[in-house]
């Protein structure tokens, strides 16, 4: 087998990948890749519909604006984006991200990740932010690199409790709706360890 058909048969079966848990309260979580279907499509409309007017403020683009999302559906590609959702009985209560790069960055990717608040503080987030890992050990990826606004505490501590590290922090890089400047901390997750090369 060549290594171009051992990449697509690696894809093949990320397209296919499926994690899932029993929570406490004893609903079934799946974890599985996004789908061009007309249902995801509506269930993550519905996913940043429920979102608050806070959290639609760390998007890149208007998550609130369900042709945006729309079109992240309608233009999926699995090479250049890779969402992960979380479903519990039929319902997205999450999506996790990771946005590949090409060239010279193509050992790396950004990762992105948003939970319904309902849904919160159950190791949800974790256990997605662990299978885009996966994914992403699979991919022979190097790198994963997070944006945290500094004001979220709490999300920068779980990111470094899963192994992220703080890189660097970019003063006034992110203005809020209100005109507020907020610092933007960059961790990211070496997969693979060069120290003490030469």
């Amino acid at each position: 087998m060549t290594q171009v058909e051992d990449r697509e048969q690696l894809w093949e079966q990320l397209v296919r990948y499926r994690k899932v848990k029993t929570l406490a309260d004893g609903s079934r979580l799946l974890l599985r890749p996004l789908s061009k279907s007309k249902e995801d499509k509506e269930g993550l409309v519905d996913l940043f519909a429920r979102a608050s007017r806070e959290d639609l403020e760390y998007f890149r683009d208007d998550a609130g604006d369900p042709s945006i999302v729309e079109s992240w559906v309608d233009h999926l590609d699995l090479k250049r984006v890779y969402p992960l959702i979380a479903v519990v009985d039929d319902k997205i209560i999450g999506d996790a991200t990771l946005h590949f790069r090409k060239r010279y960055h193509r050992h790396l990717a950004w990762v992105r990740i948003f939970l319904d608040r309902q849904y919160r503080g159950r190791g949800i987030g974790t256990l997605m932010l662990a299978s885009l890992i996966d994914v992403a050990r699979r991919l022979g990826l190097q790198q994963l690199y997070i944006e945290v606004v500094t004001n979220q505490y709490r999300v920068i501590k779980a990111v470094q409790d899963i192994g992220f590290q703080h890189e660097v922090t970019l003063r006034d890089y992110f203005v809020t709706s209100e005109g507020e400047a907020l610092d933007m901390a960059i961790l990211v997750l070496r997969l693979v360890d060069r120290s003490g090369e030469f």
